[in-house]
């Protein structure tokens, strides 16, 4: 029963967890399904939040890091195939970081 608890908890059965939730889905698909280009590198941009959880004040701190281009041109890529988008939540958005997972040659 408390392994169930824990599981229902960290968003093992639920859409997101009430402590901990980390979620990777594609953003964008490529445009044709014919085309199936692998992509050898990868980069990404990150979106943060730190949210005070005990009052409903609504204080929070958002932050983020390079932009699109600088990033892949640190990667080296020059031609973006797809993207994924992963969500990390702990503690019901307390902190909260999207990251937008770029692949591409």
């Amino acid at each position: 029963m408390l392994v169930a608890a824990g599981m229902l908890l960290c968003g093992c059965f639920a859409p997101k967890g009430l402590i901990y939730t980390r979620i990777k889905q594609p953003l964008a698909l490529p445009s044709s399904r014919n085309d199936r280009r692998i992509a050898n590198k990868s980069c990404y941009v990150s979106l943060t939040r730190l949210k005070e959880p005990f009052t409903r004040l609504n204080l929070s701190v958002m932050w983020s890091n390079d932009l699109i281009r600088e990033a892949a041109e640190k990667a080296g890529i020059t031609e973006i195939y797809y993207a994924d988008i992963e969500t990390l939540s702990v503690i019901r958005d307390s902190y909260l970081r999207r990251r937008v997972i770029f692949y591409g040659n």
